[in-house]
């Protein structure tokens, strides 16, 4: 597959993945000490006028982007519901 459309995506939600935590460690004071944890972001883009939306796993290593932050989106000019989130960060 290849992805050469590319367009800015805005995006709207961020989700924390609560149930898939990392410990990070060995003894922690309480439940959330030392944790880290994966997130969900969904990015809406626009192609050709028309709204596409792409739901994005965020390792807990990297940080996620705030909700309303532009992100790079990558794109196959001929189906451009199949795309590419790209964004810089990390922990």
């Amino acid at each position: 597959m290849e992805f050469t459309g590319r367009t800015t995506g805005t995006v709207t939600e961020v989700k924390k993945i609560w149930w898939i935590k990392v410990k990070l460690k060995a003894v922690r004071l309480h439940s959330e000490d030392g944790v880290a944890f994966p997130h969900n972001i969904k990015v809406k883009y626009t192609v050709d006028g028309r709204e596409y939306y792409k739901k994005v796993y965020i390792p807990w290593r990297i940080l996620p982007p705030p909700k309303g932050a532009e992100v790079t989106v990558s794109y196959d000019e001929n189906r451009p519901q199949r795309s590419m989130v790209g964004f810089g960060g990390s922990k």
